[in-house]
């Protein structure tokens, strides 16, 4: 356990001491056995860990259990303990950060024990995943939920203008089989001649996206917004999951105008700032954009062949912050205000003007997306 004496001393002084959680279970293991200490701080958050090469429901995704050890060192160890098949176990063991901060999954259901230490040392606490929010909408993509009578997810609007005047969205670049959304970036074979970007001489073909959203559909405020991706691999596009103002941005800051909030960008392998950002975008009192947010710096520590395996890239949206995770670590945190308004969902792999000069890949490129999910929290 490594704690400061003083602060192991402190914490203990200022703990709420329960009788210590010693009993046996079933199976072979027995529950933890450790002071209750209001010193750590746990709350279990809903499903946003699922790293893996193979497609798997959203219901079968980890849990995620975010923790606070109060005046801990850097580098405390701090373990899970849930119910599994065969008794009590650690189910994970991680350490904190310089703030204390350490994020914990479980993929068992029910009561789970956080632990800080061992022996009669040991300090922790008592979480359920039955306090973690309910589910509002889930997409496992079991059946064709894009630009089909019922369905989710549309089509976007989105033409040659803009930074994408070398590529517009459309329908035959997003497809569902096999559990899973493909989106790619396909040659425009209806296209007549060559793009070419002002300045440049080289030319590109003209490019379809793959550029779906839920709005008219679906939207909510606050609350955690995930979904389980494979990127591609290529530069030149980016894969991307992020929400957009219901009806459109507009200025006041983003409690009143609303903003756009990118979960995640991936800008393709070999990157050299690695490849992923996380940023939010609204216009202030005077119509001016404002953004936040930035390189996912370190990616390394957070996974690696991204277009070989699954990710779960999540939001938590709060009037008070936006939190951005893979697989429940966190990346980012970005101080509010946020947005105020609906925000409905968007995926997309999109080929802008800016990226194709470094475009390294061959068409069709494609990102995967095995599921999308959504947890409406509200302001609270």
């Amino acid at each position: 356990m490594r704690f400061s004496s003083s602060a192991l001393i402190a914490g203990l002084a200022g703990a709420v001491l329960l009788s210590a959680c010693s009993s046996s279970g079933d199976g072979d293991g027995g529950a933890p056995s450790y002071e209750r200490s209001d010193a750590v701080r746990a709350r279990v958050l809903p499903q946003l860990a699922a790293t893996g090469a193979e497609v798997e429901a959203a219901d079968d995704a980890a849990w995620v259990v975010d923790v606070t050890v109060a005046d801990a060192e850097d580098g405390t160890a701090v373990a899970l303990v849930a119910r599994t098949d065969d008794g009590w176990a650690e189910v994970d063991e991680e350490e904190t950060d310089d703030e204390g901060r350490v994020a914990l999954t479980s993929r068992s259901s029910g009561e789970l024990h956080v632990v800080v230490g061992d022996g009669a040392d040991a300090i922790g606490t008592e979480v359920s995943t039955d306090d973690a929010p309910e589910a509002t909408f889930t997409d496992d993509f079991d059946s064709d939920t894009v630009d089909a009578e019922g369905g989710s997810w549309f089509t976007r609007d989105q033409g040659y203008i803009g930074v994408r005047t070398c590529s517009r969205a459309d329908a035959s670049a997003a497809e569902v089989g096999d559990g899973v959304l493909r989106l790619s970036v396909l040659e425009d074979e209806d296209a007549s001649g060559q793009c070419r970007l002002p300045g440049r001489r080289k030319q590109f073909p003209y490019r379809l996206n793959g550029h779906v959203g839920t709005e008219g559909v679906y939207g909510f405020t606050y609350g955690f917004a995930a979904a389980r991706i494979k990127t591609q691999a290529a530069r030149g596009q980016h894969s991307a999951f992020w929400l957009q103002a219901a009806g459109g941005q507009s200025a006041g800051g983003p409690e009143e105008g609303g903003a756009e909030i990118d979960v995640m960008e991936y800008f393709g392998d070999d990157h050299p700032l690695g490849g992923l950002t996380s940023f939010t975008y609204y216009l202030d009192e005077d119509g001016e954009k404002q953004t936040d947010g930035g390189w996912v710096e370190d990616l390394e520590e957070y996974g690696e062949d991204w277009a070989e395996e699954f990710h779960v890239f999540s939001v938590e949206w709060t009037p008070e912050e936006y939190v951005f995770r893979i697989d429940g670590q966190v990346t980012h945190r970005l101080d509010g205000p946020t947005s105020g308004r609906e925000e409905f969902l968007i995926l997309s792999l999109l080929s802008s003007d800016y990226e194709l000069p470094r475009f390294n890949g061959e068409l069709p490129e494609t990102m995967k997306v095995d599921w999308a999910r959504v947890w409406e929290t509200g302001p609270e």
